[in-house]
C-alpha cells in the first residue's frame, strides 16, 4: 500500500510542478507580447555600441576586430576591440576562440557597412551560417521544411487570387463603361 502512495504522490507533484510551469510560460508571453506591443520593444543599437563599432572601423586592420559577446547568463555585452592573434584566434577573457573571417557580420549604421564578429561563450566557433549540414542533417533547415514551404506557397496562391481578382473587376467595369457609351452614341 505504502509503494501505490508514493507513486500517487510523484504524480500528482509532477501534475502540480507542470501546471507552474505552463502559467509561468503564459506570464512569459503575456509580458512579451506586452513589450513587443509598446514602443521599447524597437530594438535599437545603444550610442555606446555604435562609437565602439565606429571605433573598430577606424582601427580595423587584419589584427583587430570588433566583438559582439553573448554570455552564459544569456546578455549581451556590449562590444569590445579585440585581437586577432596567429592562427585565427581571439582571446576574450583570457579564453580562447576562433576567428573565421566567413562569419563576419556586416551591420549597417547610417548606410554605412560595419564588420563585427559574435562569440558565445558557450561555444568556440563565432555565430555564423558555416553550420549548415548539420543543421540539415538534424532537420531543422528551413529549406526543405515541408509544413513551411506549403504555408508559403498557400499565402502567396491567395495573394494571387486576390489580385486576379481585382483584375477581373477591373475588366468588368471596363466593358460596363463601354457598353454604357456605345448606347448613348447610338
Amino acid at each position: 500500500m505504502e509503494f501505490v502512495r508514493e507513486e500517487n504522490r510523484r504524480s500528482i507533484r509532477e501534475e502540480l510542478d507542470s501546471i507552474k510551469d505552463e502559467l509561468k510560460l503564459q506570464k512569459m508571453k503575456e509580458k512579451t507580447e506586452e513589450f513587443q506591443n509598446s514602443k521599447e520593444g524597437k530594438f535599437k543599437l545603444p550610442f555606446k555600441w555604435k562609437s565602439k563599432i565606429k571605433k573598430g572601423k577606424k582601427k580595423s586592420n587584419r589584427k583587430n576586430v570588433v566583438v559582439v559577446f553573448l554570455n552564459k547568463k544569456g546578455e549581451v555585452e556590449e562590444p569590445t576591440i579585440c585581437p586577432v592573434f596567429y592562427g585565427n584566434i581571439i582571446l576574450k577573457n583570457n579564453v580562447p576562440y576562433e576567428f573565421d573571417p566567413r562569419a563576419v557580420w556586416i551591420w549597417w549604421i547610417r548606410n554605412k557597412p560595419y564588420k563585427v564578429i559574435i562569440i558565445k561563450e558557450i561555444d568556440r566557433r563565432p555565430v555564423s551560417n558555416l553550420d549548415l549540414d548539420e543543421i540539415k542533417k538534424r532537420g531543422d533547415a528551413t529549406d526543405s521544411d515541408e509544413f513551411l514551404i506549403k504555408t508559403a506557397l498557400r499565402a502567396i496562391q491567395k495573394e494571387q487570387v486576390k489580385q486576379a481578382a481585382k483584375w477581373i473587376l477591373i475588366l468588368i467595369g471596363i466593358a460596363i463603361v463601354g457598353a454604357v457609351i456605345y448606347f448613348f452614341m447610338r
